[in-house]
């Protein structure tokens, strides 16, 4: 997948860069600081676009139209700091997936992308090692570590280690939230 992130500020755009890249790494992202460079990105290729209205170069609402002319299956997600609703509510129906305030947590907008976007997890899967994977299997069938253990021919211990992994890579909260995202994820 590629992502183009849209936002004429250099310390917001690479704190969403480092977000995204820590959470997806093998997403390919490139980065605009204005609308006319943004449409030149996005026709070249963008999958998913994170777009601050307030940019130069365009209206909020032209800029819109102008990257979902030439990336029309791109899923837009706008991160804004306007909070005129009149504005909101004629982005929300320009096409875009979702818009958020950039006081939103980093944790809660990597979500709310991946909601929108469960082709970056799922793109991730690939990355999943064999052992994860059927140690993710054995979590969403309801089995202990011990049952999981017995079943794979390794320690207890060791299952625990992946599912700390898996956790930690799925930022579950707990077993059953990593198997809630995964199935989100269509990892399982």
């Amino acid at each position: 997948m590629r992502g183009l992130i849209c936002d004429d500020h250099p310390l917001m755009r690479e704190a969403l860069a480092g977000a995204m890249r820590d959470r997806w790494p093998s997403l390919a992202l490139a980065q605009a600081v204005d609308f006319p460079s943004a449409w030149t990105l996005a026709e070249a290729g963008a999958d998913l676009c994170l777009i601050d209205l307030d940019m130069p170069g365009a209206p909020p609402l032209d800029g819109l139209a102008g990257l979902r002319a030439r990336a029309p299956d791109a899923i837009l997600v706008v991160v804004t700091a306007l909070t005129d609703e009149g504005v909101l509510e004629a982005v929300r129906s320009c096409g875009v997936a979702t818009v958020l305030s950039k006081n939103t947590e980093a944790a809660a907008l990597l979500d709310a992308i991946a909601l929108h976007a469960p082709a970056l997890e799922a793109q991730e899967a690939s990355r999943l090692p064999r052992r994860q994977q059927e140690v993710l299997n054995g979590l969403s069938e309801g089995l202990t570590n011990k049952e999981i253990a017995r079943r794979l021919g390794i320690s207890p211990a060791t299952v625990k280690i992946h599912v700390a992994r898996l956790s930690t890579w799925l930022r579950a909260a707990n077993r059953t939230d990593a198997v809630v995202r995964a199935q989100r994820a269509r990892l399982l």
